[in-house]
Formats: structure tokens, C-alpha cells, sequence
């Protein structure tokens, strides 16, 4: 296949918010063909980029290419060929002939993956497939990209697939193409294209033969979005009815909380993926053996969805804040459970989410741990658990009506872009109308967590009780600060005595006066008794 793509495809382009990897090159949109073989797993690849460049551009455009060769360079406006140089890691293409905006070059080139597109010779049905599985920096080893989430970008797919097989991609919007062959049909194809801007690491295709069940489309705000569930036939009885079953409310219910759904439709993707879950922009794939081991719940899918929001629309800039992404899918998880089941399923889940990170390995490093440079690292307890527990302590510092407003504020200004998490800081504090940034360095940049020694003393004559607190944990995790920790008094004729106390932000002993109803002896005291916050009592 050499058809060349359209050029009309740079009509679509519009400046990007995002923060270029690369120093003055913002890539607007990419155009991938891909020619998946009918034997073996070697491919033919023609990648068109269109970007804008700035100031500190160089007048050479370095793209994440891994293992493959390249065959040719041109430039889309002139089809002419641009000198270019490959050492197998990274293409080097010069463009100081290229005129126009954006600028484009087409990329020709081929080879067998090492990563990054993944080629099942027998899945776990027997049937050869392919599958992207991109995170965190790996659609280099296939796509010729700057991969790196804080440059996002519209993509177009046109897919070349063997006969019989079905393909999906992330883009919904799709328009015939001549020459390329639409799979399973022997006839004329069609290119799609993402209009959002999104990370590469979200940019997948799958090809196999699948079952395609479309579930009934969810409601958001005005927008009407199809729902679709990809499976291997033998598997997709029970994706509709279990894992899925609820797949249109779980988008219906974030869409309320956060803001309108970000793209035009979701296809849930069961895939070779070495993840339990990936949540690729529109098109979330899901490990395949969960499908035929009959294990898969619907939790993985809550939090794959979530990231549509969190993750996808709006994106770490820095994979040192991962947890803008994995805390979010984390906390969403379990608030749309308890949204649709009741609020035992966001307090079981907390507890389990404390667990997990208090008998984890990095409790003693902070969430944003610079001294982590592998992205594969930080998936972890700091980025998902304690990830989502810092989201619900910020909802318990400044209310429903602030933390939401905060978000949804945060969703709509951030919207297809990557961010840090000092925006997100922003947002809520204008929402609550109070500085936050004490909560966002002691919860992002202190490890731990606070571990509290709390005595009674009463005075029965005086009807009060005098608290004494100490914040006991290791030195190296500094001292944290709460406002609004709740106590509750033990003892005889003590029960539902409750109070707050304002935490402050040091190692010494810490005194509150508490009154105490008539008859109520006190002879000890539990710190936090509904289990809001990360703490614990010694």
C-alpha cells in the first residue's frame, strides 16, 4: 500500500494546549496507515505528521522510532524527499525546506515489532491478533511518534487487515478511503480520524475476529454516545452480561459528576494487553484471559472509564504526576460504585486502598518522587491508592459542593491538554475559596502518613475531657496537618459523644478540650472513627 494520505486532513488541525516534549515542536495530528500482514507479524507503515513549531525549533523534527527501518521521507506539501538520518532509536528528519502550516512529512517504513503492537500467532482462543499496547513510551517500537504525554495530538487510522478480521481504532469519525481494504470485507476501507487531541500512549488499534454488541447509548448532556463491547465469540455472552453489563450507567454517572463524556463513542476491547485493564482513548482494552477465566468484574471497568476523563482528556504532563491519572481511576472507581450500590462500596474500598499502601513498598516515599525516572515504577500504591485517598481527604477538607465544583472546573478548562498538578491545586482552591497548598505538599511531596498517639484525661466535675495527640511516625515523613479530625470518646455512658480537632503540623503533644454529656466516663478515644482519612492510631 503507497497511497499517500490526504492532505485535506490539515484542514482539520487547531492550535494544541499541550507542552511540547520536544523544545519547539507541537505535533498537531498524525496520519497512520498500517498494513497488518496475512502471515507473520512484519508490517508496512506510511506516517504523516503534521506539526507547528516555536521558538527554540532547531529545523529538525526528532520522532520515537524503535527497531524498525525506514525506507523514505517526504514532505507532504511537496512529496519530495527529505533528508532524514535513523540510529534505530530515534529518526532525525531536516525540514528547513518544508513551507506551510502546520508542516507535514510522511514517514515510509516497515519491520516485525519488538513491543509496543503486540502479535498473538494463537490468542487465548487460538486466532492470530494484533494489538497495541502502547503504555508508557512504547508506540515507538511501531509508530513513528514524539511519545511523550505532554505532546498530544489528533490521529487518523487507515487499516489494512486479513480477510474475516475485524479492526478497531480509537476514532469513530469515518469517511471511505480509497486503496485501503476494510477488514473482513475485501473492499474499499476507511480512514478514521480522533478529532480530540489525545497521548500516544492512547493511540491503538486491534485486529482480530470479534463479536461487536452494541449496548444502549449514554446520555451526555446533549450528546448521545454509542457504547460498543468487542469479544472474541466465545467470550462475548458473558462480557455483555457481567463485566459490561452496566457499561452505558458507569459513563451516564461520570458525565453527571465530571462533565460531558470527552469523545464520540467508547468500545470496551477484550485484547493482548499485559495489563489488567489499558485505558486507550475510546477504545479501552482488557486482558483477555479474565474473559475466558470467567474472573473479570466490573470494578476494572469503572476505573478504565474514569480515565476517559482523568487520564486521557486531561493528561499528566510529567509522568511524575501519575497520580493525576491512576488516583483519579482509583477514587472515581468507587464513587460510581457507591453512586450506583451505595456508599459501602467507597468505604470498603477505602479501607482496602489503606491496606494496601501502609503494607506497600514505597510508604516511605512521597507520590511525586523525582528520584524515579522509569514510568513503569510508578505504578504503584503512591499512584493509585494513596493517589485516590489523597482526592477524598481534598473532598473532606473543602466539602462536596467545592471538591466537585473544583473538578468540574478542572475537566472543562484542561480538557484535551496536560497538565501538573499545581492546576488541579488551582481549581479547587478557587472553588473552596481557600489556600490548599499546604494539603498538595504535605500529601504529593511528604512520604507516609500520620501515625497518632491519642490519650484521655477527664474531669467529670468540669463535664469535659482533655485529648492529648502526638504525631508519632518516622521522622523522614515530616509532621501533617488536618483541620477537621474527627474523634469519638470510649467509655461508659460515652456513646455517640463525638468531636474535631484541628491537626497541626507538628511532632509535640497536642491538647483539646472536648465537653462531655452527663455520665459519660471516658476512658479512651478513637481518632477518625468513619475512616475519612489516612491515619493511624497506635
Amino acid at each position: 500500500m503507497s497511497t499517500r494520505p490526504r492532505l485535506a486532513l490539515a484542514a482539520l488541525l487547531v492550535a494544541s494546549t499541550a507542552r511540547a516534549q520536544q523544545p519547539g515542536v507541537d505535533v498537531q495530528a498524525y496520519h497512520f496507515r498500517i498494513d497488518l500482514p496475512d502471515t507473520g507479524n512484519a508490517i508496512r507503515g506510511w506516517a504523516s505528521v503534521f506539526f507547528d513549531t516555536q521558538r527554540g525549533y532547531d529545523d529538525t523534527l526528532r520522532l520515537d522510532l524503535v527497531g524498525m527501518t525506514v525506507d523514505r521521507v517526504v514532505g507532504m506539501r511537496t512529496l519530495r524527499g527529505v533528508p532524514f538520518s535513523h540510529d534505530g532509536r530515534v529518526l532525525k528528519i531536516a525540514t528547513r525546506g518544508l513551507r506551510g502550516a502546520p508542516l507535514g512529512v510522511m514517514v515510509e517504513y516497515h519491520g516485525r515489532p519488538s513491543d509496543g503492537l503486540i502479535y498473538n500467532a494463537g490468542n487465548a482462543r487460538g486466532r492470530r491478533s494484533f494489538f497495541a499496547d502502547n503504555w508508557p513510551n512504547r508506540a515507538r517500537y511501531w509508530l513513528p511518534t514524539v511519545d511523550h504525554p505532554s505532546d498530544k495530538a489528533r490521529v487518523l487510522w487507515s487499516v489494512r487487515a486479513p480477510r474475516g478480521w475485524r479492526v478497531v481504532t480509537n476514532a469513530p469519525q469515518c469517511r471511505p478511503e480509497a486503496g485501503v481494504l476494510q477488514a473482513g470485507t475485501g473492499g474499499r476501507g476507511r480512514s478514521c480520524l480522533e478529532s480530540a487531541p489525545i497521548p500516544t500512549y492512547t493511540m491503538v488499534l486491534g485486529a482480530t475476529p470479534m463479536t461487536v454488541s452494541r449496548h444502549r447509548a449514554a446520555l451526555s448532556g446533549s450528546d448521545s454516545i454509542p457504547i460498543e463491547v468487542w469479544a472474541y465469540p466465545e467470550d462475548s455472552a458473558f462480557a455483555d452480561s457481567v463485566p459490561f453489563r452496566r457499561a452505558t450507567e458507569i459513563v451516564e454517572t461520570l458525565s453527571r459528576m465530571v462533565g460531558p463524556f470527552p469523545y464520540a463513542k467508547l468500545a470496551h476491547v477484550q485484547s493482548s494487553t499485559r495489563y489488567g485493564g489499558m485505558e486507550n482513548a475510546t477504545a479501552i482494552f482488557y486482558a483477555e484471559r479474565s474473559y475466558v477465566r470467567r474472573t473479570m468484574g466490573e470494578g476494572v471497568v469503572r476505573h478504565e472509564t474514569a480515565h476517559q476523563w482523568f487520564g486521557d482528556a486531561v493528561t499528566e504532563a510529567d509522568w511524575h504526576h501519575l497520580w493525576l491519572s491512576e488516583g483519579f481511576a482509583t477514587y472515581f472507581d468507587l464513587v460510581v460504585g457507591a453512586a450506583l450500590d451505595g456508599d459501602s462500596v467507597l468505604a470498603r474500598g477505602l479501607r482496602s486502598n489503606a491496606e494496601s499502601y501502609i503494607q506497600s513498598n514505597v510508604v516511605n516515599r512521597p507520590i511525586i518522587d523525582t528520584a524515579v525516572t522509569d514510568p513503569n515504577e510508578m505504578l504503584n500504591d503512591n499512584s493509585y491508592q494513596k493517589g485516590g485517598w489523597v482526592l477524598h481527604m481534598l473532598r473532606r477538607t473543602v466539602g462536596d459542593s467545592a471538591f466537585f465544583g473544583g473538578l468540574r472546573d478542572y475537566y472543562r478548562s484542561y480538557r484535551d491538554s496536560s497538565v501538573l498538578s499545581a492546576q488541579l491545586e488551582r481549581k479547587v482552591e478557587a472553588a473552596a475559596g481557600t489556600d490548599l497548598g499546604w494539603f498538595f505538599r504535605q500529601w504529593l511531596r511528604q512520604p507516609g502518613y500520620p501515625r497518632l498517639d491519642a490519650r484521655v484525661e477527664s474531669d467529670s466535675a468540669a463535664r469535659r475531657a482533655t485529648l492529648r495527640v502526638r504525631q508519632v511516625q518516622p521522622a523522614a515523613w515530616g509532621a501533617f496537618r488536618i483541620d477537621r479530625l474527627p474523634v469519638s470518646l470510649e467509655g461508659a455512658g460515652c456513646v455517640g459523644v463525638r468531636g474535631e480537632i484541628a491537626l497541626a503540623p507538628v511532632r509535640g503533644d497536642q491538647s483539646f478540650m472536648l465537653p462531655v454529656a452527663a455520665g459519660c466516663v471516658p476512658s479512651g478515644v478513637r481518632v477518625d472513627p468513619d475512616g475519612d482519612w489516612l491515619v493511624r492510631q497506635t
